[in-house]
């Protein structure tokens, strides 16, 4: 997808540039902190990577995307066509392997960390506990929030299955790899195969997706609806941009889409990240044949419906629970937004740190490509991006919530490498429409057959042949009329002319 560029843009990519140099500095202090450094050594460690990374990394990179650009640029129109259809089917046979490679290896990872750990949960047991003293009885759900989902899930398992740990980390696993799964085409509609490539591999390996498969936590299943979540935006902002125009059923679509994120957002805080993500889209999305006005009234029908989602949710937890709706909200506003624990600003642990170092020096690069980046992918990602970093240092959060920041880093670690791979050398310059896609496919054929037939060699002599089309032979056409009257319907003779009538002249 294409997203527009608005004098905004620049605000968005200062904000954009200031969060990542706050988060560079603070990790960079962490590592000097471990290695016995002084505070001196924060900027002057900040500032040395910044310029490896560039100098070593984006530099090269670029350089040689834009080589190969150059040579896809010179080549003639007919190989050109050829070649990047070739490319298509190459790489979508790529992205096939792709997933099928990540979800496997997903998959291994987290069966041998589950039979290196013997098959134990660590951490919290609360959850686990409680849903086997319930096993046995008939327990319902008891809110309308993640916690209460899961445990009602665990619960049910166990009734049918018997309490063991191993049915806990199955469903771990079983809920982690169902998200892998949706994830990588949900995040390919929004921003592109690169960006999905990025954020599937992070959630596949990193260790802190890999040790929750082994946690009685909610967190596996909030990742699910997460990508769930997201594969509806984009199937919401592809129909958007292939339909162009005032439609029911589009707008029909952005009112369900609006009532679930809203309805989610009640679930959790953190998805509100995702209905910023989805009002964006609808603003910013470039479609065929479109007026501002008409994304501007769809986005305010998917704001208001994100409200009506989040008022139903919230009537249903009265409904089926009772409580005041004061009450209901300084519980949401509490079990939401006050921790104890502190964001990814700081890390405690020095593994989780280095895991992490990878992702923000990709997203660090995405500073450099941002206004030539293909498509604008990445404009409509940092409003929900900045909020979840705001929420997790003004509120806190638990370790296990930060995994959908996570997905957000590892997104913009994808717009990093895409920033350098696929960019546009004249940006400055207006866009040009492609000829070549204007052309009718049965003119394209007839050059192209043109083109492969050898021109014959004259001899010495001979006229050269003119290499210019001749002309079209004129194919002659009688006029029909659709009416034919019959001989006794043809009456044109008047046989009682009035000479007084307006018309004589004489």
């Amino acid at each position: 997808m294409r997203y527009s560029r608005y004098r905004v843009n620049y605000i968005l990519w200062a904000v954009y540039g200031l969060v990542i140099c706050i988060y560079f500095t603070v990790q960079t202090s962490l590592v000097c902190s471990m290695l016995g450094l002084g505070w001196m050594f924060y900027f002057l460690g900040t500032a040395g990577c910044a310029f490896l990374l560039i100098l070593l990394v984006y530099l090269p990179i670029r350089t040689l995307a834009g080589m190969k650009n150059r040579e896809k640029q010179c080549m003639p129109r007919s190989p050109r066509r050829s070649y990047v259809q070739e490319g298509a089917r190459h790489a979508q046979l790529w992205e096939c392997l792709f997933l099928i490679f990540a979800i496997a290896a997903a998959l291994a990872l987290r069966l041998w960390m589950a039979s290196a750990g013997g098959a134990e949960l660590f951490g919290d047991k609360s959850l686990y506990e409680i849903a086997a003293a319930a096993a046995g009885g008939h327990n319902g759900l008891e809110g309308i929030n993640f916690r209460a989902v899961f445990l009602y899930l665990l619960t049910g398992l166990f009734s049918r299955l018997g309490v063991w740990e191993n049915t806990c980390i199955l469903l771990q696993i079983g809920l982690q790899i169902a998200a892998i799964a949706v994830l990588y085409p949900a995040i390919r509609m929004i921003a592109g195969r690169i960006v999905a490539v990025a954020a599937v591999t992070a959630a596949a390996l990193l260790p802190v997706y890999v040790e929750y498969c082994l946690a009685a936590t909610p967190e596996s299943l909030r990742m699910l609806f997460f990508a769930l979540a997201l594969l509806l935006i984009g199937l919401l902002l592809r129909k958007l941009r292939k339909s162009g125009k005032k439609s029911a059923s589009s707008g029909l679509f952005v009112f369900l889409t609006g009532i679930a994120a809203g309805f989610l957002s009640f679930m959790d805080y953190f998805f509100l990240s995702l209905f910023f993500l989805g009002f964006l889209g609808i603003l910013y999305l470039e479609r065929r044949s479109s007026r501002r006005g008409t994304a501007v009234r769809e986005a305010a029908v998917f704001l208001a419906a994100g409200a009506c989602g989040f008022g139903a949710a919230m009537g249903l937890q009265l409904f089926l629970f009772g409580g005041e709706a004061g009450t209901l909200m300084q519980d949401w506003f509490s079990r939401n937004m006050v921790s104890q624990y502190i964001g990814w600003g700081s890390f405690a642990n020095q593994e989780e740190l280095f895991y992490f170092l990878p992702l923000l020096f990709f997203a660090y690069l995405y500073v450099f490509g941002f206004f030539e980046q293909k498509g604008n992918l990445g404009i409509i990602w940092i409003i929900p991006f900045v909020f979840l970093l705001v929420s997790d240092l003004l509120f806190g959060t638990s370790m296990e919530k930060q995994t959908i920041t996570l997905l957000f880093w590892g997104v913009f670690a994808g717009m990093g490498v895409h920033s350098m791979c696929c960019f546009n050398e004249e940006k400055k310059k207006k866009q040009k429409v492609n000829a070549a896609d204007m052309i009718p496919q049965e003119h394209v054929r007839q050059e192209e057959a043109v083109e492969t037939v050898p021109m014959p060699v004259p001899q010495p002599g001979e006229p050269i042949p003119n290499p210019l089309p001749g002309p079209k032979k004129h194919v002659p056409r009688e006029m029909d009329y659709a009416f034919e009257p019959d001989e006794q319907e043809m009456c044109f003779d008047i046989e009682n002319l009035d000479e007084k009538d307006d018309f004589d002249l004489l």
